[in-house]
Formats: C-alpha cells, structure tokens, sequence
C-alpha cells in the first residue's frame, strides 16, 4: 500500500480505472500512477517528448488559446486584477500574453524548451526554460501563481505547491485547474473518459483531494469548485449536437443547467491564498 499525495492515507489499486496502474485513495478519491518516478516525468517535457505530442497544434490553434486564457483571467477576477503574476507551466505563453495586456506584471516558467522558445519569439511572452525547482523564485516574489491544467502532470506536488506558497507574497493567490476525475463524466466513462490520459497525467483530482491538498500544502481560504468546458466555446462550437447533447445529458444528470456545480463539472478550479 501507497500513502495518497493529497491526505496521506493508505491507497490500493485502483478497481474504478483497472488495468490501468493507478493506485486510488479511498478516503479523498484521489487516483495517482506511483509507478511512474518524477525524473522519468521530467524527462517527458524536458527531453522533446511532449514538444512531439503536443507541440504542433499550438500556433495553429493560438487564438482559441488566447480565448481560454481570458476565460482563465475572468475567473481571477474576482479575486485579483493587477499584480505579478506567475504561470507555471505557461506552454506557449498565451496566458503569460494576455495576462500581461489585462494588466498583470506577468511571467511563466515552462520545462518544455521548444514551448518556452515560441511563448519568447512569436509572443514576446516573458517565459523562462525550466521548473520551479530549478528557477528557486525569492520568497514573496508574486501576488499570484497560476496551474493552468498542470498539477495533473506532476508527482507527489506538495513539495511543489508549498515552493510555490513559500514563492508568494502574504495573502498572495494561488489559482488551479486540472480535469475532475470525481465528475459524473468520469465517473461514468471510467478509462475511457477522454480526459484521463494515463500517460502522462499522474494524479487524477477530486474536489475533496483538491482542496485537501492545498490545505496540507499550507494555504488557506481554499475555495474548490467546478465548471463545464462551455465557457471555453466559440457560439458556433456550444451549438454543435455534440455539445447540446453533452450539457443537455450532463444537466439531467447533476439535475442543474448551471455552469457552475460544488463537485459534478467536467473542469475542477481551486483558489486559495498564502498566509498572511
């Protein structure tokens, strides 16, 4: 047995994703590949493997890109408009770009160097090469932090999260998203839900693993909720029949067409807030 990254309780294999290795945490939900070791992780994003899987699409799809970053800024709004900003695991730099045209003093760490490079030279996007680890920002350097669908990507991330605490300014925000492994769509489709990606997402979240771990982490004011993907859609995209169909069954089955829902969207976010 397996201690779980977000509770630190005994964990099993996984029956829900079988035979898939994924241990499962029965008291957070939490379901994580201990099998895979962080230097083997590493080396995906820093050694050109990623770049090959998802490097391609990036220009080409820059505008929906720019797109979700807004999304993205919208739900910070209400929390923080202004400040120094950090987004790790920037990619291509379009959140680190449109952050910094709202009014963010903004900038990324991104270990893919081919993805730091564009974010450098076709965005203008201040992104360095490299991880948190290595990049060792000064206590207190940013008034927030940003995890745009990449908490999923790293092994044991407390370490990683209490760095990045340590990394903002008292009372400074930290804002998360990563796919809900505990919505019914998950839950439903078991391995085969779309989003899993066993290869390379090690931790599949709940909401209760979420905030569980940010807490152990250190933070306070942790606030978890979820969100369909349908903010993220053009007007042309939400009136595909697929996405009809999707929201009309994923409503039915939360017994709500709102967007937001406590545990049950496809999307998880978390914000939370370094002691102050």
């Amino acid at each position: 047995m397996k201690e779980c990254w977000c509770c630190g309780s005994s964990s099993t294999a996984s029956s829900r994703l079988s035979p898939l290795p994924f241990l499962a945490c029965s008291r957070c939900g939490f379901a994580f590949r201990e099998d895979l070791e962080d230097a083997e992780v590493h080396a995906v994003y820093e050694g050109g493997e990623y770049e090959r899987m998802r490097g391609e699409e990036y220009l080409r799809n820059l505008d929906a890109r720019r797109r979700h970053a807004r999304v993205r800024l919208a739900a910070l709004a209400p929390f923080v408009r202004t400040g120094r900003l950090l987004d790790v695991g920037a990619a291509g730099g379009a959140f680190v770009s449109e952050a910094a045209r709202s009014g963010f003093t903004a900038q990324g760490v991104e270990p893919t160097p081919a993805f730091a490079a564009l974010a450098r030279d076709h965005l203008g996007a201040d992104v360095r090469t490299g991880t948190v680890e290595a990049a060792a920002f000064q206590d207190g350097s940013f008034d927030v932090v940003t995890l745009w669908h990449v908490l999923e990507h790293i092994p044991h991330p407390g370490g990683e999260l209490a760095r990045l605490r340590a990394a903002l300014r008292p009372g400074g925000l930290i804002g998360i998203e990563v796919p809900n492994a505990g919505g019914v769509l998950a839950l439903r489709q078991g391995t085969a839900w779309a989003s899993l990606e066993p290869a390379v997402h090690v931790g599949q979240y709940t909401p209760a693993a979420l905030r569980t771990l940010l807490e152990r982490a250190g933070y306070v004011d942790v606030r978890v909720g979820t969100t369909t993907v349908w903010p993220y859609l053009t007007g042309l995209e939400r009136l595909k029949p697929r996405e009809l169909v999707h929201r009309a069954r994923t409503s039915a089955w939360l017994r709500s067409p709102r967007v937001e829902h406590p545990t049950g969207h496809e999307l998880l976010r978390a914000f939370a807030r370094a002691p102050g």
